[in-house]
C-alpha cells in the first residue's frame, strides 16, 4: 500500500488530500500463470496451457449462464447488475439495466492473509507505516476483479 498526496478534482476547497491505495507491482499475464503453475507442479507447461484454457473457457461459461464461482481459498466471482430503480413493472427489466459486470469477493481466508502481509508506506516520504496502529484492519471486501497489489516474502504478489 502507498499513500500519496493528490488534489481531489470534486472537491471545492482547492486543498490536496492524503490518498491510500495498492501498490501495482505488475500485471502477471496467462503465459506467466501457466509457466508458474507448470513448474510449481510439474506437469508439462504445454499440458498445463490447455488445462488453463479449458478452465478460463468454463468460468466464462459459467458466469454467461449466470453461475457464481468458487476459486477454492481465493474466494468468488459472480455477476453484478447496476440498474435504474424504475416506478413501474414495464420499465423494469432489461431496458433499465445501465451496467453487468463480474465481481470478486475474496474469502476470509484471503483477507485475513491480505491483513497481515500488507505493508503501508508513506509515498511522500517512502517511510514503512505500521499498519497494527490503525485502528481498522486493511479490508477490501468486494470489488472489481483484481487491482490489489502488494508482495511479501512469504506470500508472492497478488494480482488480478
Amino acid at each position: 500500500m502507498k499513500t500519496r498526496q493528490q488534489r481531489i478534482a470534486y472537491k471545492e476547497d482547492n486543498k490536496d488530500y492524503f490518498l491510500t491505495s495498492p501498490e501495482q507491482y505488475s500485471k502477471i499475464d496467462a503465459d506467466q500463470i501457466i509457466e508458474y503453475s507448470s513448474e510449481n507442479s510439474g506437469i508439462p507447461k504445454a499440458q498445463m496451457a490447455s488445462a488453463f484454457y479449458a478452465l478460463n473457457q468454463q468460468v466464462e461459461q459459467f458466469l454467461l449462464n449466470g453461475h457464481s464461482l468458487e476459486l477454492l481459498n481465493l474466494g468468488y466471482l459472480y455477476l453484478s447488475v447496476n440498474a435504474k430503480a424504475v416506478e413501474t413493472e414495464e420499465e423494469a427489466g432489461a431496458k433499465a439495466v445501465k451496467r453487468i459486470s463480474v465481481k470478486f469477493r475474496q474469502s476470509k481466508k484471503l483477507r485475513d492473509k491480505i491483513n497481515s502481509n500488507v505493508q503501508l508506506v508513506n509515498a511522500l516520504t517512502g517511510k514503512q507505516q505500521d499498519s497494527t496502529s490503525n485502528s481498522q484492519s486493511v479490508n477490501g471486501s468486494s470489488g472489481n476483479t483484481g487491482n490489489g497489489g502488494g508482495s511479501n516474502e512469504n506470500s508472492g504478489e497478488l494480482e488480478g
